[in-house]
């Protein structure tokens, strides 16, 4: 093995200033007019020809140092820097290189991060950048940035927790770079809720002008999203962009933490307008309002409460499309089944609230309840009408979301005007009787895209009949797709008063 510390460092470093003045003035001279003189140089002064071997073999022994460092000592290096930056354990694997192209690195294999004693992140690649100073002396050697590629991480929601506050305080001030790799968001019963694709990912501590930076590319519930933060430590500000390229969606939130009372304004922007929020953080409790009218009412506002937690959001629109909230492909439909909200000290109550319901003209007064205790979710006290005909209450609901996901409810619809009811369906005149009520309770399964009837009760009463309907529809494996077939449902149970 060679041993470089036998050169004398301030020998060395002189040695390349030499060499840097030999070059400069090198390709000073090397231009079009000059370039037959510049080529009779080379040709008859044979210690220009000596002086560029003598700088090529300098630099590629300077940057081939490491390559003759004991394994054990870099992976001892690497761990200790990594461990004392960021408060995690790493592991390595027997798999280990050099590289000097095109920027000398380490390449570590099959490296795990453990926190608490649990795998925090299994990573293909590892890429471990050096400073080019310090190659000489290896006990001055530091990592100067780190690329980690192809990471399956694992977070938990006490993980998620210990995340946010990681950014509230001075990260790496080595560049951090993620490529390739994925966020696995599990709850206590290890079972995935979602998961995060990450193209790329930097973040770095900017010791300059004090901040942290993080900017992020990635993909959530098929969404992909950019997401770039920065913490002011100077002025005490934090700014956040995260936006959504698909949905056309925008979040810039800032923030102000100079006094023990946060304040910040979160701005949402998508196609066609932009809505403000102010809020403000104190106590464990957080207070937020829209700046937007709807009506006398804000558009929205809301309490949250941190320990314990629970939470209380209104959201009043003045036109809201039901396809777009409850369709197949929603993101709230998304969020439900991701089972996010699986917390046994989570509580909370979102109403959304419309006047008009936009891809249906006799359809008004909607009011979504959504309800989460006790680790249950529902929808009860939900209701909206149908035009000066009738009203659908939500009674009692449950939304089931574990190996299989599927929604119960009970529907008590009160009827105010039978015959226009009887006129929107288009029901026979023979069969049309005067009923105020009805009740319907009823299960879909998510996984099958299928809707089981279980029980229909018409004025308290119900009959063999309509009993043989509720199992030939559920036999057949139908599904109401449109009004048609809402129509011609309703007019089978009628018909059999």
């Amino acid at each position: 093995m060679l041993n470089f510390n036998l050169i004398s460092k301030k020998n060395f470093l002189n040695f390349l200033k030499k060499v840097n003045l030999i070059l400069i003035n090198i390709f000073d001279n090397f231009k079009f007019n000059n370039l037959k003189r510049v080529t009779k140089l080379f040709l008859i002064d044979k210690r220009v020809i000596f002086t560029l071997i003598i700088i090529f073999f300098s630099i590629f022994v300077h940057l081939s140092t490491p390559a003759f460092y004991k394994d054990s000592w870099v992976k001892g290096i690497v761990k200790n820097q990594f461990e004392k930056e960021f408060g995690f354990e790493i592991i390595f694997s027997e798999k280990l290189n050099y590289a000097i192209f095109p920027i000398p690195h380490f390449r570590f294999k099959d490296v795990k991060f453990i926190s608490n004693e649990r795998d925090l992140a299994q990573i293909e690649l590892v890429k471990v950048y050096l400073t080019f100073s310090k190659f000489l002396d290896k006990n001055k050697m530091n990592i100067q940035n780190v690329v980690i590629k192809k990471a399956k991480f694992e977070f938990f929601k006490d993980d998620l927790k210990n995340l946010v506050n990681f950014f509230n305080r001075k990260i790496n001030d080595k560049k951090i770079t993620i490529l390739n790799s994925k966020i696995f968001v599990k709850d206590e019963d290890e079972d995935i809720y979602s998961i995060i694709s990450l193209d790329k990912s930097q973040s770095i501590y900017d010791k300059i002008e004090a901040i942290n930076n993080l900017d992020l590319d990635g993909e959530i519930f098929n969404n992909t999203f950019k997401l770039k933060l920065k913490n002011d430590f100077s002025d005490s500000k934090s700014n956040l962009k995260l936006e959504f390229n698909k949905l056309n969606k925008k979040f810039i939130n800032d923030i102000d933490f100079k006094d023990k009372k946060i304040k910040g304004n979160l701005s949402y922007l998508d196609a066609r307008k932009k809505y403000d929020t102010a809020y403000t953080f104190h106590d464990d409790m957080l207070k937020f309002y829209s700046s937007e009218k709807v009506g006398e009412k804000t558009f929205y506002n809301g309490i949250v409460n941190f320990s314990p937690f629970s939470a209380k959001l209104e959201i009043n629109f003045k036109s809201i499309n039901l396809k777009n909230l409850l369709g197949n492909d929603s993101l709230f439909l998304e969020v439900l089944k991701s089972n996010i909200f699986v917390n046994k000290n989570l509580n909370f109550n979102i109403e959304l609230k419309s006047k008009n319901i936009s891809n249906h003209r006799k359809l008004k007064d909607l009011n979504l309840n959504i309800n989460y205790e006790n680790q249950l979710l529902n929808f009860d006290q939900s209701n909206f009408v149908l035009k000066d005909i009738l009203k659908i209450n939500l009674i009692d609901s449950k939304f089931i979301n574990s190996k299989k996901q599927y929604f119960l409810g009970t529907f008590e619809i009160l009827i105010y005007d039978h015959a226009n009811l009887y006129k929107f369906f288009q029901t026979k005149r023979k069969y049309r009787k005067k009923i105020s009520s009805i009740y319907i309770t009823t299960k879909y399964d998510f996984l099958k895209n299928n809707l089981i009837l279980e029980k229909v009760i018409i004025d308290n009463n119900s009959n063999e009949n309509i009993n043989d309907l509720i199992k030939k529809y559920n036999q057949d494996n139908k599904t109401i797709r449109n009004k048609v077939d809402l129509r011609n449902l309703f007019n089978s149970f009628i018909e059999e008063l």
